[in-house]
């Protein structure tokens, strides 16, 4: 059991370490090339398989701790009704919420190793293409290419056209509102009414 219980503590500081090295601050092209081997790990047949037979026996052991302090519970009522201690049965309530603790921590874990790996991957993809921008952009303006290319020119008339609906809807709305106000002015009601 000792042997079992030393493999789960150090995969959950593995995990532990993974996490932390996703979380550093760390420059692009190290972090890209962590989300590089992260990517090639994840996508290796065989780890999917380790991965998956992993997740079941953490969740059969979490299943199990939780049906085994369910037990422990009973039994202690009933032993504390009697005015009876078993401190075999303590320490073994004790292995059971150790056990129950470190396996749902590495569930968790993986959880939050594939959520903040997602996001790690999408920050070094937007990093890349951020970085390439500008790139361009400096490259056009050190050949002498004007801001106002076709796209710009395209966007820009595009921004007009909207703006343009923007205050059509807007004016719309206005006299809406006055026409509606309009119908109630000709009432007026005092408390009593």
């Amino acid at each position: 059991m000792s042997l079992q219980m030393s493999l789960v503590f150090g995969t959950m500081i593995f995990q532990m370490i993974t996490l932390l090295l996703f979380v550093l601050p760390l420059p692009l092209m190290v972090r890209s090339q962590i989300v590089t081997l992260y990517t090639k790990i994840t996508t290796a047949q065989n780890f999917r398989i380790f991965l998956m037979f992993s997740i079941t026996l953490m969740s059969l052991q979490f299943y199990d701790c939780i049906q085994r302090l369910e037990k422990y519970r009973r039994v202690q009522e009933n032993d504390v009704l009697q005015g009876f201690v078993n401190y075999d049965k303590l320490a073994s309530k004790f292995y059971s919420q150790r056990n129950l603790y470190l396996s749902g921590a590495i569930l968790y874990l993986l959880m939050g190793i594939y959520t903040v790996a997602s996001i790690v991957k999408k920050l070094v993809l937007k990093e890349k293409l951020y970085r390439e921008l500008i790139a361009e952009r400096d490259d056009g303006s050190k050949t002498g290419k004007s801001d106002d290319s076709e796209e710009i020119v395209k966007v820009k008339h595009l921004i007009e056209l909207k703006q343009k609906d923007i205050n059509a809807l807007k004016k719309q709305l206005n006299g809406l509102q006055t026409a509606y106000d309009g119908l109630n002015k000709g009432e007026e009601r005092s408390k009593g009414d």
